[in-house]
């Protein structure tokens, strides 16, 4: 795989990681101190065509940058403030940075799992409804929450 296919792979990737957020920015820095920002759509692709990046930014209308030209890329996103609900249960604030709270209907203590994206388990325990469980020392990133049989993804600043 040479260069610009490993380049055009982890593009693919981190776009993909981060459809679903509420809103992803890509910013397109250039040799001679240009920027250029995009704001990402659900439909919104980059990829490759020989020397160029084209940035379709999900209204059909691709920018090209010529690939030698680029300094740097960056992307960001917003991630969702949205609480987790489902019939029974609801996991709370999402995206956490210190503490994640549960609540289960009809039930006291709620036994629970917090899983790392890779599925190495980091911590089990049982808590009561709205008691806050300690995800401060974790680091930044997505984890997997299971609870009662049903698993949360949970993001963590």
């Amino acid at each position: 795989m040479n260069l610009k296919q490993t380049f055009s792979a982890i593009l693919l990737l981190i776009i993909g990681i981060l459809t679903g957020r509420a809103q992803t920015t890509v910013e397109v820095r250039l040799q001679d101190g240009g920027v250029h920002s995009y704001e990402m759509g659900a439909t919104g692709k980059l990829y490759f065509q020989n020397d160029y990046l084209f940035i379709d930014d999900g209204t059909n209308i691709p920018y090209s940058h010529l690939v030698s030209n680029i300094e740097k890329m960056l992307f960001s996103y917003e991630v969702s403030i949205e609480d987790i609900e489902t019939a029974d249960c609801k996991v709370y604030p999402n995206p956490a940075s210190s503490f994640l709270k549960i609540n289960v209907n009809n039930t006291d203590i709620i036994h629970y799992q917090l899983f790392s994206i890779d599925g190495r388990m980091l911590m089990a325990g049982d808590c009561h409804n709205d008691e806050g469980i300690n995800v401060s020392t974790l680091p930044q990133g997505l984890y997997l929450l299971k609870v009662n049989g049903q698993t949360f993804k949970i993001s963590k600043l």
